[in-house]
């Protein structure tokens, strides 16, 4: 298996984020949750754990991203390389970025199809979201994939539910109640590994989108891994979740690294 500097990771970010309603136009993944952006912490976390290269299939709000990603400041910061040519090289020592318009209305199927163009040879690649904290083991996540021998891996998490839940016998009485129980069955937090020639197998249609018809059709044809992750797990969808990721990191700036 290649090593992880020659992974691409796709980080998915050019969705509209409708549930996040902020009193700037900045997107979603700009936020700040310590010093730096949701979408930097992201990348700067595979940074850490031995992956330098990410393509960012931009839509909605993309002036934000190009804006930032090419302010001087900002690529002196965190070290950037800033792609801009079909005929590109790697460097070891920099994030190494590549920034393009997928289109508004793109799903996210289609947008991880329009980076392809940018793996050259690379067999295999990640894909993640660029709103979601999780201190995963990639190195874990990419042996499972290897002895599994199957074009897809997800990263699972037993997540807690919101609610209590009750109990009801036949009377209509409660008979307990759980508050926020974990759920039996554990959830997709959206971090993937793809073997690159699925998407030129029968089970790939471009009309498909992601997680609804996808990612079950790999699963009905076995195809598709778990990686259940025991740790770490956040996603910011709200205003709220930004405010409690905050808090976090105020709490414990260490609370977010690598394993």
């Amino acid at each position: 298996m290649q090593s992880h500097k020659q992974i691409p990771i796709i980080v998915l970010s050019g969705g509209k984020g409708e549930r996040f309603i902020g009193k700037s136009n900045s997107p979603k993944q700009l936020s700040k949750v310590s010093k730096h952006p949701i979408i930097v912490e992201v990348m700067l976390y595979y940074f850490k754990n031995g992956f330098n290269f990410f393509i960012l299939p931009l839509g909605y709000k993309k002036k934000f991203f190009i804006n930032f990603f090419n302010n001087k400041k900002n690529i002196k910061r965190y070290n950037l390389n800033i792609i801009k040519s079909a005929n590109y090289d790697l460097s070891k020592e920099k994030l190494n970025i590549i920034l393009f318009d997928a289109g508004v209305s793109t799903n996210k199927l289609n947008r991880i199809i329009k980076s392809l163009k940018f793996l050259n040879k690379s067999k295999l690649f990640g894909v993640c979201y660029g709103d979601i904290f999780a201190n995963i083991n990639f190195k874990k996540q990419l042996t499972l994939f290897k002895k599994k021998n199957i074009l897809a891996v997800l990263t699972s998490f037993n997540e807690r539910s919101p609610y209590g839940h009750l109990k009801i016998d036949k009377k209509n009485r409660i008979t307990s109640f759980i508050e926020k129980p974990i759920m039996n069955n554990p959830i997709n937090i959206g971090f993937y590994f793809f073997k690159k020639n699925l998407f030129s197998s029968s089970t790939f249609n471009k009309k498909d989108d992601l997680e609804t018809q996808f990612l079950p059709k790999l699963s009905k044809k076995l195809q598709l891994a778990s990686y259940m992750h025991k740790e770490f797990h956040f996603t910011v969808n709200t205003q709220k979740d930004l405010l409690d990721i905050k808090k976090l990191f105020k709490k414990n700036k260490n609370f977010f690294k690598n394993l």
